[in-house]
């Protein structure tokens, strides 16, 4: 049994700040580092000092941890299990042992949180090999650049004071000095360990912290503490870390005892953990657990003490001669995954926007992530540097698309950040830019009016037509045309749409619409004349506009008994050149026409380019109504191949007139 008053010391317990620091859970996904000098352990009490371990360990919630003064595997597997693993079940493992001249150290992680690369020791002093420095590799989880690779350097310098014990320790900071200094760019170095510096001043302390030529491995001090005396400064009482206890018996024995007044136990990491790029180092983070400044030269159970803290200092005390010493460091941004956007289909002049979604995914208190945005030609997005914090809503950016022209358009929008596994992120992007339709009457030229003549027939001999309505030019970059309406006014009324009008969307292939003429009870010799008209616009996609309006005249004339065109007092009333029938014509046909008055005039056919091909009527005529067979060929008797043609009318005071002539074979 311990004596009398050890057991009065186990009776109390450290101050409600001091807890509250302890027992506050760790930044959300950060990683927390807990360095602790085990006192060679397990030694002859590991079964007795485990629980304790437990208990001070429990409310630090370490992600991974360096532990010196560790003496063989068996150590090592004890930790493990008893302390850790019974602590958080099956969430902790081990680097393998390596094993010195002297005590080691162990290395203890979070698969969940850390991955673990390997390892390697050295001795820092090749003219005394006292103790290993041991080198542990790591990065985060879920990060996998050179600049998330952190070097962990567990060390246990030469204790005590005088002149050979300083020069000792000044070789093994020149070792490992040196070593620092041939890290590899970008990875992140910390040096962690029982240092037994009396002072900031220390020649082993100005050897890590001194500015070389290659500064590759110059360390700091987060708490700035460097250049002044350690051992009993009352300024700095709350970052003593050596010894809990003002005795030296304690039943694990091995203490040095004398209170708290030294710190010994330090984490001094690289200046890379201080550029504010990827891993930082959080100095307000930097903890000698269980040191509330209220107990230098004291054992952390003596007062001022709150009754409820008994359990956690009793612990420390028992645990070892140094406090554990923890700290956090903050993790790299994160860009969120982004999709391809997609602007689907839109018509020339449209407004084409699409949002882009860029958020911070890695966890508090991870760095804000920082970012650029720019766009392939052909599309736009918001200039200027942006940032966004861990944890915030995602930043929504408004990335457009050009439509001024026709095309199919594609690219990637680049995202430049400081993620440091995806600092460029490509976001691709396409949209398709269509031309607006071209309501026609005809497929190759803009026809807005036309006319369809029935002729002239007696009852029962009338056929049906058909208005075919086109989408002029059509390619795969035009605006399909979506015909909405199609009404006949005027006529009697013997004009109709066979089924009636139905809506349709026209790309390559016009919609046909079959066109009747009821001739029943219609008055003989009679003109009837109607008007189609067709409404249309673009198909319904953003930026459709309406087409013009066509027209379409619709001539059908009830014949009596004796035709006698030429009848001077039955002459048309209008000069008129009526469509051919039928058409398209199939190789044969008729050409009609009306002359208001006596003129000259000529009937011609023409291809594209503007050629005649062909003369079917020329000469001087009375006023009429004229009628012409036609065989479909040319001036020369060759017959004309299938495509478009025009006829024309022409003649002295009168205006010319032209229909379009389709030939198919």
């Amino acid at each position: 049994m311990a004596p009398e008053p050890c057991i009065r010391r186990l009776r109390v317990a450290m101050i409600v700040a001091a807890l509250a620091a302890l027992a506050a859970a760790p930044p959300a996904h950060a990683l927390r580092l807990v360095n602790w000098n085990l006192l060679n352990y397990p030694g002859s009490t590991g079964a007795i000092r485990d629980p304790y371990y437990r208990v001070v360990l429990t409310p630090l919630a370490p992600d991974f941890m360096v532990a010196d003064e560790v003496t063989s595997q068996a150590a090592v597997n004890e930790f493990l299990s008893s302390v850790l693993n019974t602590m958080e079940p099956g969430q902790w493992a081990a680097a393998p042992f390596v094993d010195g001249n002297d005590t080691d150290c162990g290395f203890f992680y979070k698969p969940s949180k850390v991955q673990y690369l390997g390892q390697w020791s050295f001795y820092p002093n090749p003219a005394n090999l006292l103790r290993l420095i041991h080198v542990y590799r790591i990065k985060p989880i879920g990060y996998s650049a050179t600049a998330s690779e952190i070097r962990v350097y567990g060390l246990h310098l030469k204790a005590s004071t005088g002149s050979a014990n300083v020069a000792q320790r000044a070789a093994e900071a020149k070792g490992l000095r040196d070593t620092l200094d041939a890290l590899p760019a970008g990875v992140n170095a910390l040096a962690s360990g029982d240092y037994n510096f009396y002072t900031g001043a220390e020649p082993a302390m100005d050897t890590l912290l001194a500015i070389r030529v290659n500064n590759r491995g110059r360390l700091y001090d987060p708490l700035g503490l460097q250049g002044i005396s350690w051992q009993d400064n009352a300024s700095m009482a709350g970052k003593h870390t050596q010894c809990p206890s003002t005795t030296a018996y304690r039943p694990n024995g091995g203490y040095s005892g004398g209170g708290l007044d030294d710190r010994f136990d330090l984490l001094l990491p690289t200046y890379d953990l201080a550029d504010g790029q990827a891993i930082e180092l959080l100095p307000s983070s930097y903890v000698s657990v269980g040191n509330d400044g209220l107990h230098m030269n004291k054992s952390v159970t003596d007062a001022p003490i709150a009754p409820a803290d008994t359990a956690y200092a009793r612990a420390l005390w028992w645990c070892s001669d140094h406090l554990p010493v923890r700290v956090d460091l903050r993790l790299p941004a994160q860009i969120g995954a982004t999709t391809p956007l997609a602007f689907g289909t839109v018509i020339v002049g449209a407004g084409a926007t699409q949002l882009e979604a860029v958020a911070d995914t890695a966890h508090t208190p991870a760095d804000s992530l920082r970012y650029t945005l720019a766009a392939d030609p052909g599309f736009t997005a918001p200039a200027g540097n942006f940032a966004i914090a861990p944890g915030d809503p995602a930043a929504l950016h408004s990335v457009g698309m050009i439509t001024a022209s026709a095309g199919n358009m594609a690219g990637n929008l680049t995202i430049a950040s400081n993620d440091v596994d995806v600092p460029t992120r490509l976001v691709a992007l396409a949209g398709t830019v269509l031309d607006h339709a071209s309501a026609s009457l005809d497929s190759t030229i803009a026809l807005l009016a036309d006319t369809l003549d029935f002729g002239s027939h007696e009852s029962g001999q009338f056929s049906t037509m058909l208005a075919r309505v086109h989408n002029r030019g059509y390619d795969a970059l035009q605006a399909p045309l979506a015909v909405s309406g199609g009404a006949i006014t005027g006529g009697a009324g013997r004009f109709s749409i066979v089924g009636g009008f139905a809506p349709a969307l026209v790309a390559g292939t016009a919609a046909s619409y079959t066109i009747a003429f009821d001739d029943n009870g219609a008055s003989a010799d009679s003109t009837y004349q109607a008007t189609l008209d067709f409404s249309s616009a673009d198909e319904a996609l953003p930026g459709a506009a309406a087409q013009p309006g066509l027209g379409v005249t619709l001539l059908a004339r009830r014949a009596g008994g004796t035709v006698a065109v030429d009848d001077a007092r039955r002459a048309p009333g209008t000069t008129r050149l009526y469509a051919p029938a039928p058409n398209p014509m199939p190789g044969h046909g008729t050409l009609r026409f009306d002359l208001a008055r006596a003129t000259d005039a000529k009937l011609e056919i023409f291809d594209l380019a503007g050629r005649r091909v062909s003369t079917v009527a020329s000469g001087s005529f009375e006023p009429g109504r004229y009628a012409y067979p036609w065989n479909g060929r040319r001036s020369d008797g060759a017959a004309l191949g299938a495509g478009l043609y025009f006829v024309r009318l022409t003649g002295r005071g009168i205006e010319t007139q032209t229909a379009r002539l389709a030939m198919v074979h």
